[in-house]
């Protein structure tokens, strides 16, 4: 018997929904039979696939993103939206077509899309997870998400979009040599997809870039913070790699079809002094993983004492595993294991005296602020795989700890 997963509960009562307005429809067609039958005309739209940009048909109502695509300022409808583009991607186990043609001279048709005209603000995570969506998309048609109606979508959700990458990695310009891109005071490390923990090699370098960029070329300033940015990178490459490592589990069931890969995106702000680094991936997720660890007694303590029993809440649980991943790291055997690098960084933000971390798996979220509280919690919709997000504030002369 099949299992009854989340998407295969959504197509039986798709199912019956179809079934019930196909009777509703075939009874009054036999109710108009001989009159004339209207024509419904769809709306044009301007769709660029990389190359000259058409016009086609789009036969729906297209469906509205969130004004603010923001996980900080707006988490829930942004995961909720990130939940629904999955949802609407793998319909039925459908591969989806995005373009439809009838012949080479035919006007294309497009069956809907989201409109991004709606966006007025995007964030570097945003558009990290926005772009793997589409990117695994893109990867398991071999086709190039069109854009729709691009000269009306908000010019600095634009702008971001492509100092992070999105429109070279996803095909429709063609790929940029340069890994990072400056803009006034800040330096952007374009997305990075990556297939395994040896691809992420570029990530190291693209860092230093970033280092290099904070310090400027005041000697002085090279001298007080070097040793401040050399710790920060090392730990966070260690980390990144720790993250990566058992992201996509042999066996698990997947509730959507993965490409078993990694996006990276950083920033360097030279007039703040900070450096954020995003990492995501489309795996298995903390709250699956953590609890099939061989963990030490006093993490099963914390556990056992924080996890809701008996509840019909979906994901309610799961901002605890992330939690304990970030407090307490990894097994007591000492495996390497996606949590191991979160206290390595805690501890990194302590000997600074400043910066966040934020983790987002699956419905479940954790947050270390600035100021040393930590926060967690859980989402009704899933985030699809796990979310890192490190924000470090580099020390001004003296603050380093040892």
């Amino acid at each position: 018997m099949r299992r009854l997963t989340h998407s295969y509960k959504n197509w039986l009562l798709h199912r019956a929904r179809y079934e019930s307005r196909r009777s509703s429809l075939l009874a009054r067609r036999r109710s108009l039979a001989g009159r004339p039958r209207r024509q419904y005309h769809g709306k044009p739209v301007l769709i660029w696939q990389g190359g000259e940009p058409e016009y086609a048909i789009c036969t729906e109502k297209p469906l509205v993103p969130p004004s603010s695509l923001c996980l900080v300022t707006n988490p829930a409808e942004t995961t909720r939206f990130f939940s629904f583009v999955r949802e609407s991607f793998f319909r039925q186990g459908e591969t989806p077509k995005f373009v439809m043609r009838k012949g080479p001279n035919s006007t294309p048709r497009i069956s809907s899309y989201f409109d991004f005209s709606k966006i007025r603000e995007i964030s570097t995570s945003a558009a990290v997870v926005l772009t793997a969506e589409y990117s695994r998309l893109s990867t398991l048609t071999k086709q190039t998400p069109p854009t729709v109606d691009l000269e009306n979508w908000n010019d600095q959700v634009v702008l971001r979009l492509f100092q992070l990458g999105y429109f070279s990695l996803l095909g429709h310009i063609p790929d940029i040599e340069d890994r990072v891109v400056e803009n006034g005071s800040t330096l952007t490390m374009r997305i990075l997809c990556a297939k395994n923990a040896d691809e992420l090699n570029v990530v190291d370098s693209s860092l230093q870039d970033l280092g290099r960029f904070l310090l400027g070329n005041d000697d002085g300033r090279i001298e007080l913070f070097d040793e401040a940015i050399v710790k920060t990178l090392t730990t966070i490459s260690e980390a990144i790699t720790n993250v990566t490592q058992h992201a996509y589990p042999q066996g698990h069931d997947y509730e959507f079809p993965h490409v078993e890969s990694f996006w990276v995106a950083a920033t360097a702000d030279r007039e703040l002094g900070t450096l954020t680094v995003v990492v995501y991936d489309q795996g298995a997720s903390i709250p699956v993983t953590y609890p099939r660890m061989n963990l030490a007694e006093n993490i099963k303590r914390f556990l056992r004492r924080a996890i809701r029993g008996g509840s019909e809440i979906d994901y309610e649980n799961d901002g605890t595993y992330v939690r304990a991943a970030m407090r307490y790291g990894g097994s007591r055997t000492d495996k390497p294991y996606r949590g191991k690098g979160f206290p390595q960084m805690i501890e990194l933000l302590k000997s600074i005296g400043g910066g966040s971390l934020s983790i987002r798996s699956r419905g479940g979220w954790c947050i270390r602020q600035p100021n040393g509280r930590v926060r967690s919690g859980y989402l009704h919709s899933s985030i699809g795989g796990t979310l890192v997000e490190w924000t470090v504030d580099l020390p001004s002369s003296g603050r380093l700890k040892g």
